[in-house]
């Protein structure tokens, strides 16, 4: 998962072996807004609900994170990450 903290935009890959024997499809969601809780209409922009996206508060290291109906749990980051998290929230 890549968190971009430029547009608050999230994109999902999937690392997948060499010779694993799956399709060689790495994007399982294109860099995009990412809402807490969708809001499924017939149409686009139909509903005029307001939705609350991901933030970078929401996404901490041993959370899950629902995307689309998939539960994805953040199991680590990588060394930016954590001295952004410590600097800037003062999560360790």
């Amino acid at each position: 998962m890549n968190f971009y903290l430029a547009n608050n935009m999230i994109e999902v890959k999937e690392v997948s072996k060499q010779n694993s024997g799956l399709d060689p499809f790495p994007m399982l969601l294109s860099k995009s807004k990412v809402p807490k809780v969708p809001v499924m209409t017939h149409y686009p922009g139909m509903s005029l609900k307001k939705e609350e996206f991901y933030t970078p508060e929401d996404l901490i290291c041993g959370r899950t994170v629902n995307i689309f109906g998939r539960e994805c749990l953040i199991y680590n980051v990588d060394d930016f990450t954590h001295q952004y998290y410590k600097e800037r929230l003062g999560i360790t």
